[in-house]
């Protein structure tokens, strides 16, 4: 399995919400391609942990290194 960092603070909102903020420091795993999004992915913590009570995010793919 690839771990990956991001260089985004935050992640795409849904729904209209706040879009939920994303630690920068840790590593990441691409769980899958967006439907909806064709340009971004969807990341979890390679850790499992949750972060501000988010578990998944949905970021731009080149954001991903």
């Amino acid at each position: 399995m690839k771990y990956y960092k991001t260089t985004c603070k935050y992640g795409y909102s849904i729904l209209g919400g706040r879009p939920p903020k994303l630690d920068t420091e840790t590593n990441y795993i691409i769980a899958k391609q967006s439907k909806f999004f064709p340009y971004c992915v969807i990341i979890q913590r390679a850790d499992g942990k949750s972060f501000f009570g988010e578990n998944t995010w949905i970021v731009p793919a080149d954001s991903m290194y």
